[in-house]
């Protein structure tokens, strides 16, 4: 039995031996994968945390954008309804709402392609309904742009014509109603 326990014993040595290397290589084997692919991790990490601040800055701008024009166009509404429609209340006007109008408009594909990127196609398809509602608010601005001339241009008229105005007016109140429940489904969806 002697020479049956010594083989016993080195056997029972190497098998033990062999479970601490194969540890050993395991765990060497698995810092070596981690090592690898570490940097793989860190970019999808650093990518996660930019897209996430990158929403966040792209979310304030877009929202400051709607409420601005959403705010000039009930300024200008405003001042459509009340007669105060003098050249001097309506250049600075005038200019405030173009401005807001066109800021908006010029970055409409930028916004559309960050909304569709960070947030989804449902989301692109209420900007869309929100521009389109823009636009139709626009166009019922553009109604008066004859009276705007008069009044801000050629001098001829102290006044926008106050039926022209009542007659725009039903069809702008209604227009601004419906822009401003987009813009706030707006930024409600994409939030």
């Amino acid at each position: 039995m002697g020479l049956f326990a010594l083989v016993s014993g080195v056997w029972d040595a190497f098998t033990s031996s062999l479970k601490t290397q194969t540890a050993a290589w395991m765990a060497a084997f698995i810092i070596g994968i981690f090592t690898i692919f570490s940097a793989q991790i860190t970019e999808r990490v650093k990518f996660a945390l930019n897209r996430a601040d990158l929403r966040t800055k792209q979310y304030e701008e877009l929202a400051t954008e709607v409420s601005k024009y959403i705010f000039s166009a009930e300024l200008l509404v405003e001042f459509i309804e009340h007669d105060w429609t003098t050249k001097k209340s309506m250049t600075d006007l005038g200019d405030y709402y173009n401005k807001s109008v066109m800021e908006l408009r010029a970055k409409e594909f930028v916004y559309h392609s960050w909304i569709q990127k960070f947030w989804g196609q449902k989301q692109a398809g209420q900007f869309d309904a929100y521009i389109k509602s823009v636009r139709e608010f626009d166009s019922t601005i553009h109604s008066l742009n004859d009276e705007f001339e008069a009044v801000n241009i050629n001098d001829s008229k102290k006044k926008i014509d106050k039926n022209r105005a009542e007659e725009a007016l039903k069809i702008m109140k209604p227009a601004l109603e419906k822009m401003r429940q987009e813009g706030t489904a707006l930024l409600a969806e994409i939030k």
